[in-house]
């Protein structure tokens, strides 16, 4: 399983990404990306900017610049709202056609009430958003022949569950909030050594 990092946790989070090239990684909202990634090593995946305050132009800029890049994301985010199916869906069918020119793999957001049949068959990943309880409650509903991917988590017990259940990847932007040697630093160091073949995105 990967987990990602929000881009604007820390800076020490290129460094991490660099230490650990095959199972570290960063997601980027338009509003962070100052710095991208332009190192062949670092895989990063670009969220929407929704969760804070979407920004139209600085979206489809971002996409632009990323489709020209050598080092291309591993998928983008479709814009969404938070906990509302039906305005995501929404979104989805007038974003999808918008986004699928510039070349990226695209994710679309379960949201709170979404089930597998609501989600669109031509998206290439479903990314469990949504808020809590219902976010950990439902993801294992959407394991299947897709990659799915679940958002804001900062805990270790919430790695191993997505581990325990097949989520391919996950991300928080707390990990590194408290410096490298906050107690979520070290639980994430610990996930490292206790298997290797454990990728944190």
């Amino acid at each position: 399983m990967r987990v990602m990092v929000a881009a604007n946790s820390n800076k020490k989070c290129i460094e991490y990404a660099e230490k650990h090239p095959d199972g570290f990684g960063m997601i980027y909202s338009p509003q962070y990306w100052k710095n991208p990634p332009i190192k062949s090593n670092i895989r990063y995946a670009l969220d929407n900017g929704c969760f804070s305050q979407f920004n139209e132009n600085l979206f489809l800029k971002v996409l632009a610049e990323t489709s020209q890049m050598e080092n291309k994301p591993l998928w983008v985010v479709c814009p969404d709202v938070l906990g509302c199916n039906d305005r995501t869906l929404a979104l989805w069918e007038y974003y999808h056609p918008i986004i699928k020119p510039y070349g990226h793999k695209i994710a679309f957001v379960a949201q709170n009430g979404c089930e597998p049949r609501d989600v669109p068959e031509i998206a290439d990943i479903v990314f469990i958003g949504g808020l809590d309880p219902w976010k950990m409650d439902n993801a294992y509903k959407f394991i299947g022949d897709r990659p799915v991917h679940v958002g804001r988590r900062n805990e270790l017990w919430m790695l191993e569950y997505c581990q325990e259940i097949g989520v391919e990847s996950c991300d928080g932007s707390g990990w590194f909030r408290g410096g490298m040697k906050s107690r979520q630093a070290c639980d994430l160091n610990r996930w490292f050594e206790g298997n290797p073949q454990r990728k944190l995105f």
